[in-house]
């Protein structure tokens, strides 16, 4: 059934500088940690890319995640996506109110096709929603 088909995606880029070596170890960890525990399963098998430099002191984490089934495996997550991904990236910009961090991420399934943007700026415990299609 096409009704019942699901895509969905989401790009996050978490950045900042002069870090030190055990932050930026700790917020690897936090983030995966978080990603793996999500009850969301669509969370739980994103790939943490973590490009950091210990000695530049650098935290670079990118997460890029297509999502495509025929026959969508799980409704209630699904349906729940859009809500539980802004949640998880507040908790993020909450708990590492340090970080930029910006991306997207959009899902498409019965009928819902929507689509955001966000942005959180260091020193920011929040993030900014916005749809894509009102940029």
């Amino acid at each position: 059934m096409a009704e019942d088909k699901m895509k969905i995606n989401y790009k996050i880029y978490m950045e900042a500088e002069d870090v030190s070596q055990s932050r930026i170890l700790s917020t690897a960890s936090y983030v995966s940690n978080l990603f793996l525990n999500c009850t969301n399963r669509y969370f739980q098998s994103a790939k943490l890319d973590n490009e950091s430099d210990l000695e530049e002191f650098a935290l670079r984490l990118y997460v890029e995640e297509d999502i495509a089934e025929e026959s969508c495996s799980s409704p209630e997550d699904a349906k729940a996506f859009l809500m539980d991904m802004a949640e998880f990236l507040d908790a993020v910009a909450m708990a590492q109110s340090y970080l930029d961090m910006e991306g997207s991420f959009s899902i498409s399934y019965q009928g819902v096709e929507e689509e955001y943007r966000f942005s959180s700026e260091a020193g920011k415990d929040f993030c900014d929603f916005v749809e894509a299609n009102e940029e």
